[in-house]
């Protein structure tokens, strides 16, 4: 063969005298017609290798941390020297500083699949060490073996720059999501058995026949000093739906703290916008919402047309359905006093408009990479209310940054995305970014993330929208005045500014009035 022939030759130069060999290397010419060149006074020995076969483990990995104490421990920062080399047979060869160490592989059914196992034998021994393949991500491959982690990279380079990102150190890992939904590492279940609400609401009497009158009177307005707020009801023209129906977009935060219930509502919007429209009922210049007691009985709050100015609003700062249920929301808590609008949780925010109060939580650091596909696809598929975190501010996600102590709508990606899912700011900044932050398949930001997942009422299932994908915000021209949290929300997160990365040039808007 000419492969061979070339490496007979190649081995009969090796054996030239040191000046001459200074003076030739060996390009192999790929491919994609790139070229890789290497003096042959740095070949030590050459080989032909065949692969492994599909669904094994293949390559070269070159170690770069060793981590005991399942990662907990001591870390040891290698250069590079180590190496694991996977082939066919199936072997791995581990080659160190004091020589090579060839083993025989078994794998599970899994095969080399993240989450997977497979025993390694060392020729002409029985004893079998067993490896679970913990992370398989791009450049990085991370193996456990005992109390071990070993981190490996695809390149010499890679291991010696790498900066050490823990994963999480449980030894299970999942790769079902009805297991993983199972599974301890979730947290925080808000579940109840006295109220559908939620155990949040336990303590709260359901309505009485006053609640019930107050809250049908569109002239009780909500307590402002009670939700500590600031500010004049005044009469405002609402455009209930722009765009035609309820999108997330219609959700901006402005000047109230209460960033889960956008999160919240933008994921009404996003997995139910005909159901929205059932919840509300215009007569006039009067707004009915169909909502729910502490005791999860159907109570109805009427609210006017006076909205404050720091209300979330839709885009080009229009009052819409958001402004009206988040108004309606503040005058169910006026009356129950459960909470108050500034600062409510997502599982608080929730239950007053779904009448369900179960929830579930993950905390950061808690679920390896391949795991947040699996909750994301579940909450999503399941229909349910979806919201996140970050921990860590400044992180990277496509156009946007990360922000700590605030409040995200997840959603999937778009179609062919090169990330993992969408966490939407409420913020609602540029177009056509409308906030998305696209999530990178990165340890150090999937690590900062937490979520709480909220599941919905009986009566939406019949709402939830089909084929859910990823979020496409409908096109409206930007106005940065509009739109931008105001000072006091900038200064809650400690941010001078934000920047709204307006990706294009704005586009004509196509509103859709309400008659």
């Amino acid at each position: 063969m000419k492969t061979k022939r070339i490496l007979s030759t190649i081995l009969f130069v090796l054996a030239l005298s040191p000046a001459v060999m200074a003076q030739l290397r060996v390009d192999i010419t790929l491919k994609n017609k790139s070229i890789v060149s290497c003096p042959l006074d740095e070949i030590d020995y050459m080989e032909i290798v065949e692969g492994a076969a599909s669904g094994e483990l293949d390559g070269v990995w070159y170690l770069g941390w060793k981590v005991s104490n399942n990662g907990a421990g001591s870390k040891t920062h290698y250069d590079g020297t180590e190496v694991l080399v996977f082939t066919s047979g199936p072997k791995m060869k581990w080659l160190k500083s004091s020589g090579e160490t060839i083993y025989d592989l078994t794998y599970t059914e899994m095969g080399g699949a993240e989450g997977a196992t497979f025993t390694a034998v060392k020729e002409d021994t029985t004893y079998p060490y067993t490896y679970q393949i913990v992370a398989m991500e791009g450049d990085l491959l991370l193996l456990k073996q005992g109390t071990n982690r070993y981190y490996f990279y695809k390149s010499k380079d890679a291991a010696t720059l790498s900066e050490f990102v823990a994963y999480p150190t449980r030894s299970t890992i999942y790769t079902d999501a009805d297991k993983l939904w199972a599974a301890s590492i979730k947290g925080g279940s808000s579940a109840s058995q006295i109220t559908p609400m939620g155990k949040h609401f336990e303590k709260f009497q359901a309505a009485t026949e006053e609640d019930k009158a107050w809250l049908a009177n569109p002239n009780n307005q909500p307590d402002l000093s009670y939700h500590e707020l600031s500010g004049a009801w005044t009469a405002q023209s609402i455009s209930l739906y722009p765009f035609g129906t309820p999108v997330p977009a219609d959700v901006n935060q402005h000047g109230i703290g209460d960033c889960c219930m956008c999160a919240v509502f933008a994921s009404f919007a996003y997995i139910y916008p005909e159901w929205i429209k059932t919840i509300i009922e215009k007569d006039g210049n009067n707004y009915t919402v169909h909502m729910f007691d502490p005791m999860g009985a159907p109570v109805d709050v009427v609210v006017d047309n006076k909205m404050l100015s720091s209300q979330v609003k839709g885009k080009n700062d229009k009052y819409c359905w958001s402004s009206i249920m988040e108004k309606a929301l503040m005058k169910w808590e006026t009356r129950f006093k459960c909470n108050k609008i500034g600062g409510i949780g997502t599982e608080h925010a929730a239950p007053p408009f779904t009448g369900n109060g179960n929830s579930y939580s993950f905390s950061p650091d808690k679920l390896y990479n391949s795991e947040f596909d699996l909750v994301v696809d579940y909450a999503l598929s399941h229909g349910m209310i979806s919201v996140g975190g970050f921990n860590v501010g400044g992180l990277v996600c496509g156009e946007m940054e990360t922000i700590t102590g605030h409040a995200f709508t997840v959603m999937y990606p778009d179609a062919g995305a090169d990330y993992k899912f969408v966490m939407r700011n409420p913020w609602g900044s540029g177009y056509p970014t409308d906030g998305k932050l696209k999530i990178p398949n990165k340890r150090e930001v999937l690590k900062t993330i937490d979520f709480r997942l909220v599941f919905p009422g009986g009566g939406m299932a019949p709402y939830k929208k089909e084929n859910l994908a990823g979020y496409t915000p409908p096109q409206f021209i930007p106005m940065p005045m509009d739109l931008r949290p105001s000072e006091e929300m900038l200064r809650m997160y400690n941010l001078k500014s934000y920047d709204f990365h307006y990706d294009n040039e704005p586009v004509e808007e196509t509103e859709q009035e309400e008659e």
